[in-house]
């Protein structure tokens, strides 16, 4: 790593913050069958949007960091074209959005700090830049293929397409539901969006089939170059409960959602029950109605939502917070699209296990948890077949903050306690390992675990339990 990389300056914040808690390389946990385990994020944003780092400085973050794949998910674009430059201004100056950027389809970053730019050219002297007629200097944003041609290392490292769409929808009763969903593998925008005239906030459109036309219109474009796709619903409570579980019900299309995602503080709601209603309890949700239906199931991921490098923010949108251990035969994107879509993967957030086995003939699943400072609690959490489908109640709630209650007002469904089980649990010691397991019974829909270990975490805005740093596997059926 080049000098202008270790210092202070180049996301030292986030970085001293993280060495401090106690964070560094996690022990990679176990391969087999001809598979081995890769470690990646694929939500993180750059200047291309807005993000506050170049390109190449997001990548060597997580490249130097020991995860194998990354995809820069920046805002309603990919990032293919040649000619896009960021102004250089000084560190007090604002952020000023240029004419010609009026009707680009998101709110980018134009120009970037001063001291940014020092960084960047300091680690990549070889950065394209130029003087415009103003007198201010620019810097080119480096293309896909060119991030691709430099960093990419056949089995060490893999930079994927990835696009987040970011759309919402406004509904005649002032009711605003932000709807963002990433793809992956597919290197072209989305027809809808790259369309004239493109609109990012329809008025009165059903959030299932709106959420379900993108992953549709996915499908034909991923077609269209003969990749495989990755779909993810993002953050879907993100900021004020903007996606129900009932909209993924809704969707069986969709296949993925963000389980652990740092990108925003949250604060529960009263009237809800004890423990809100976090992406745990929405997971499940989904899950049994799925299950019951004959449907996919749902996988959770792990993403950083990366957009402060530099510790602009301590507590948010920062990287090293949450990942996917994804077990694939090779590292390249089809590989590792297939092992997730046969969830053979692991959600972690600051804590990873050695090895997870489901025999889908006896439906028995074992979690391999390796010895720790702390003790660990393993919780295999099932939904029973005769859970009800009536809500046991629904609550109104709104941000008690917010100036606009009518914006953000909800109605919350509550379910009963048969979905999201908690079937059987495992106290592990400090200092021990154990491989503990499940065998799911006649009236279990599906089974998944829950590794914990209390513990601060890298973020600490989450939309899921707090003081726990967590590993999950996805639910299983039986056969």
């Amino acid at each position: 790593m080049s000098a202008g990389l270790t210092r202070r300056g180049f996301i030292g914040a986030a970085a001293a913050f993280a060495a401090a808690r106690g964070f560094g390389a996690l022990p990679r946990i176990g391969g087999g069958a001809g598979r081995r385990w890769y470690k990646g994020n694929l939500h993180t944003h750059t200047f291309w949007s807005d993000g506050k780092a170049f390109p190449e400085e997001a990548i060597v973050w997580y490249k130097s960091r020991g995860y194998n794949f990354l995809g820069l998910s920046d805002h309603n674009l990919f990032q293919d074209d040649p000619d896009r430059w960021v102004g250089i201004i000084g560190d007090d100056e604002k952020d000023v959005m240029p004419e010609w950027a009026k009707n680009l389809p998101h709110r980018y970053c134009y120009n970037a700090k001063r001291r940014y730019f020092d960084d960047y050219i300091k680690a990549f002297p070889d950065a394209v830049t130029r003087v415009a007629a103003d007198g201010r200097t620019e810097a080119r944003l480096s293309t896909f293929a060119e991030l691709a041609a430099r960093f990419d290392a056949p089995g060490e490292f893999l930079l994927v397409p990835d696009v987040e769409a970011t759309r919402s929808v406004e509904y005649a009763d002032g009711r605003y539901h932000q709807l963002h969903m990433n793809y992956v593998n597919v290197p072209e925008l989305l027809p809808s969006i790259a369309a004239p005239g493109f609109v990012r906030r329809q008025k009165d459109k059903p959030l299932a089939e709106f959420l379900a036309e993108h992953a549709r219109e996915t499908a034909a474009l991923a077609k269209k170059h003969a990749r495989r796709p990755l779909f993810i619903l993002n953050h879907p409570i993100w900021t004020w409960y903007d996606v129900g579980p009932e909209v993924l019900v809704d969707t069986p299309e969709v296949r993925f959602f963000e389980l652990c995602n740092g990108g925003s503080p949250f604060a529960s709601a009263d009237g809800l029950p004890a423990d809100g209603l976090d992406t745990d309890r929405f997971w499940d949700v989904v899950n049994a109605f799925r299950a019951r239906r004959g449907q996919p199931l749902v996988y959770g991921i792990g993403t950083d939502d990366t957009h402060n490098y530099r510790g602009e923010k301590a507590d948010m949108c920062i990287p090293g917070n949450a990942w996917s251990l994804v077990r694939a035969e090779s590292l390249d994107a089809a590989s590792l699209i297939e092992a997730m879509d046969r969830g053979d993967f692991v959600t972690c957030e600051g804590l990873e296990v050695e090895d997870v086995a489901f025999d889908a003939s006896a439906g028995r699943l074992e979690v391999a948890v390796g010895a720790g400072g702390a003790p660990r609690t393993v919780r295999f959490i099932v939904s029973k077949r005769d859970f009800s489908e009536q809500p046991v109640g629904k609550v109104t709630v709104r941000p008690a903050k917010h100036k606009d209650v009518m914006r953000y007002q909800r109605e919350i469904s509550i379910y009963d306690d048969k979905i999201g089980f908690v079937a059987k649990t495992v106290e592990i010691p400090a200092g021990e390992s154990a491989r503990v397991g499940y065998t799911l019974s006649a009236d279990d829909l599906y089974v998944r675990a829950r590794v914990e270990e209390k513990g601060p975490t890298v973020s600490t805005a989450h939309l899921h339990p707090k003081g726990l740093r967590c590993a999950w596997t996805q639910p299983y059926f039986a056969n």
